[in-house]
């Protein structure tokens, strides 16, 4: 989980002519697959989303300024296909801003954008180009592990005043490549098979011919437009470099179609007539296949028009389906894949068309999980029973209505964000904190889990990325403060976990990771209860140097205590308000 303090470093870096936002914004919005209003399908490779993020241009008028912000997208309930993130606050009337919404980058490596501050959209926009896939076979495949990477612009693209809270409304994401379609006879009701009927043609093989190694997942800034929510891919963002693709026997269907298969980069096809001097420079289709019976493989020559020899061309544009029908094959083709490409057209009829948009057939969703629960003796948290030394095993408790003996102290979990303080009288708004605590018994007779508890995905990071953080830097509660300015799942009310919650974390921690989306635990990890070192002074009792541990480690698990200036990780939890009568007793 990228933390606000590392998203707000990136934001004082632009160079521009306002000054950082003092607030962060909770950004709602929904997305839906091409135009087709739907919501994504997970399991379905063309629509699924499994990652999300928005990036904060500053306006320049009505165009795009520099890169100001970057905000992860986070689904905010289950199978809606709606998502929250964290923007940048405007300042003013006059701090406006335009928003590129980016989804399945490849590896989720978003961390391309943060380096990104302050530039153009054009400079991020050929910072954002795929691999460049080499080979002859090497196909451009997607699949449900790396789905299709989409690209978006909130309210169709108008300079936006960025409000504390705000939804974007429905934002319609295109794909960042074409697909094309082949197939012999008739196109069947479906639109994606086909009857080939009595046209005597057996399909072995497709080549695409001076395609793209590369595609743009970001079009260039003129090459797109949006109106009434439906955005339109204008022209196509060419990135260069050409090689030639194979589609075998395996991807053709019963020698008769291959469907949802072929994907390609967008192109410009350099039009003027299908026979002319750029010819053999134009991406093309070439078709394989057995003539009539043969047993030899010929080769013909598909052009990118609506049929064959006609003067309406097309050029190649991102979430646009390519389908091609051939209608009649009239004798065998040229002897060689590169002969039939750079020769004229011949023997074989077709017909071609274009449909925008990329439209899913059924409308679906999006499965996915709005934090990770924990209910004590219940939901994923049957196990409360801790072996947290070697020969030493305790039962976690609930969580207690007091703290200690005194049954006039309440003891409330979300205010305990100043040290343990038992000496003298303290000054936190809401209650105790708690107590420093000399052994597992001890701190277990004063504290217990939150009997609802939520888990964060994720371990957290400081402003610079380091898993490892301390407990106090200086007089900074470096943990604590980590987890208070986190925003995860929609809710910012996260906190360091007790001893005890750390220890139910760990005793249930199996049933945390086989759900989707949860990073397992590993290492050691600090929680906000403090360690009362032996014979302590009184200042030893008013503020310990050190504090509570949970080992995560497979062979381990085990409770101890470090010096708070220690590097160790952060897990953060927080407790459902439904039952914050637990803590406000």
């Amino acid at each position: 989980m990228l933390v606000a303090a590392m998203i707000l470093q990136i934001s004082c870096q632009q160079d521009d002519s306002f000054s950082p936002a003092a607030d962060s914004a909770i950004i709602n919005l929904s997305v839906s697959a091409a135009n087709s209003g739907t919501t994504m399908d997970n399991d379905d490779t063309a629509s699924a989303i499994k990652s999300l993020c928005i990036l904060q241009f500053n306006a320049d008028g009505n165009a795009f300024g520099t890169l100001r912000h970057v905000g992860m997208g986070k689904e905010t309930a289950p199978n809606s296909g709606k998502y929250s993130a964290t923007l940048l606050q405007s300042v003013d009337n006059d701090d406006k801003y335009k928003l590129v919404i980016l989804a399945n980058f490849p590896g989720d490596d978003y961390g391309i954008f943060y380096r990104m501050g302050g530039k153009s959209y054009a400079e991020v926009q050929q910072a954002c180009l795929s691999a460049e896939l080499i080979g002859e076979s090497n196909v451009l495949e997607f699949t449900t592990a790396q789905p299709f990477p989409m690209f978006g612009i909130a309210k169709d693209g108008a300079p936006q005043i960025i409000t504390e809270t705000m939804n974007l409304g429905t934002v319609s994401l295109v794909r960042a490549v074409a697909r094309v379609d082949i197939g012999i006879g008739t196109k069947n009701a479906d639109n994606n098979t086909w009857n080939k009927g009595g046209v005597p043609f057996d399909m072995t093989q497709v080549q695409i011919w001076k395609d793209g190694k590369q595609y743009a997942y970001m079009p260039v800034e003129n090459n797109f437009s949006s109106s009434a929510g439906a955005l339109t891919i204008n022209s196509p963002s060419p990135v260069g470099g050409t090689e030639t693709k194979i589609y075998g026997s395996t991807y053709i269907t019963g020698t008769t179609y291959c469907s949802e298969k072929i994907y390609v980069p967008e192109a410009d096809l350099l039009w003027g007539d299908v026979y002319d001097t750029n010819h053999s420079n134009r991406l093309a289709i070439i078709v394989g296949g057995k003539y009539n019976g043969s047993a030899v493989e010929t080769f013909y020559r598909v052009d990118f028009t609506y049929d064959e020899g006609s003067k309406d061309k097309m050029n190649i544009l991102r979430n646009h389906v390519y389908q091609f029908t051939i209608k009649n094959v009239k004798d065998a083709g040229y002897a060689t894949a590169e002969l039939a490409y750079t020769s004229k057209p011949k023997g074989l009829d077709f017909s071609a068309g274009m449909i925008e948009g990329w439209v899913s057939n059924e409308e679906t969703s999006v499965p996915s999980i709005q934090g990770y629960y924990l209910t004590y003796q219940g939901f994923n948290g049957e196990n409360v029973d801790w072996t947290y030394a070697a020969g030493s095993s305790q039962r976690i408790p609930k969580k207690k209505s007091y703290w200690g003996t005194n049954q006039y102290l309440p003891f409330d979990y979300n205010n305990f964000y100043k040290e343990g303080n038992s000496f003298y009288a303290p000054d936190i708004s809401g209650g105790q904190n708690g107590s420093l605590y000399a052994t597992v018994a001890d701190a277990f007779s004063y504290e217990g889990t939150f009997p609802n508890l939520m888990v964060s995905a994720n371990d957290m990071v400081d402003e610079s990325g380091h898993e490892s953080v301390q407990w106090k830097t200086g007089t900074t509660l470096t943990a604590f403060d980590l987890c208070r300015d986190l925003e995860e799942n929609g809710y910012d009310d996260w906190r360091v976990p007790r001893l005890s919650e750390l220890a139910f974390i760990y005793v249930n921690q199996t049933k945390l990771e086989a759900l989707r989306g949860f990073t397992p635990l590993s290492g050691t990890y600090w929680c906000g209860s403090e360690y009362l070192v032996p014979n302590a002074t009184d200042d030893q009792r008013k503020k310990s140097a050190w504090a509570w541990t949970v080992d995560f480690t497979a062979t381990t698990g085990y409770a101890s205590w470090h010096q708070k200036t220690e590097k160790l990780k952060i897990r953060c939890v927080r407790q459902q308000h439904d039952n914050q009568n637990f803590s406000k007793k």
